[in-house]
């Protein structure tokens, strides 16, 4: 991503989708659980995207895994009049043992393995999870697939608010350092278009009805 973004280059846009609103969400949980579902509240999160999505030139739906992010993508597809395709290795951080549980729980519980974590929360991996620099690897991977299977399409991704974040770093080109300064709430949308050479963010967090 080294030369200005050019006209007559072949652009490749998201609208990257955080899922509805679920009760983890909620309590401040550390989750990968692919089955939570949403909640009533994520359920209208997911119709509010609906409907402004239908008004935006969208081309393909692709949606990752868990039932939260089907639930939503389900529900966009549908008033679009389409199929939600599913992607692999779009899960979630995985947080391994601490799934489940707050940051809170998990200080009070295992203070020192806490502190250690927290003392460098990009590099160190939860016990049995994955750390940051490996999940913005993970996305990079996944992302320059999706750019490949689907070059030149407008696409809706409905995904985890760590996946966003992580495509988000990747554009911005900005180090993995900053994961934790973007805000990313539950049914929100943000936009960036990428080419061969370059890539724009147009806006970060929009969430349709509020």
């Amino acid at each position: 991503m080294t030369e200005p973004l050019h006209p007559e280059e072949t652009i490749t846009s998201f609208l990257l989708i955080r899922h509805g609103h679920t009760k983890a969400t909620e309590e401040g949980k550390l989750y990968t659980d692919p089955n939570a579902p949403l909640t009533e509240r994520g359920h209208e999160q997911a119709e509010a995207l609906a409907g402004w999505l239908c008004k935006q030139p969208t081309e393909i739906i692709l949606t990752s895994p868990s039932n939260r992010v089907r639930s939503t993508a389900d529900i966009i597809a549908r008033a679009a009049d389409r199929q939600a395709l599913v992607v692999n290795g779009l899960d979630e951080w995985h947080v391994g043992d601490w799934e489940g549980k707050s940051y809170w729980e998990i200080k009070a519980a295992e203070p020192q393995l806490y502190q250690h974590w927290s003392d460098d929360p990009i590099h160190n991996a939860p016990p049995g999870g994955e750390s940051i620099v490996d999940l913005g690897k993970r996305v990079e991977r996944q992302l320059q697939e999706m750019i490949a299977t689907h070059l030149g399409k407008r696409i809706a991704l409905v995904t985890h608010a760590g996946i966003v974040r992580g495509i988000l770093l990747y554009a911005l080109g900005i180090p993995v350092e900053n994961f934790w300064r973007i805000s990313v709430p539950t049914g929100s949308v943000s936009k960036v278009d990428f080419s061969e050479n370059f890539a724009t963010v147009h806006f970060v967090a929009f969430r349709p009805g509020l």
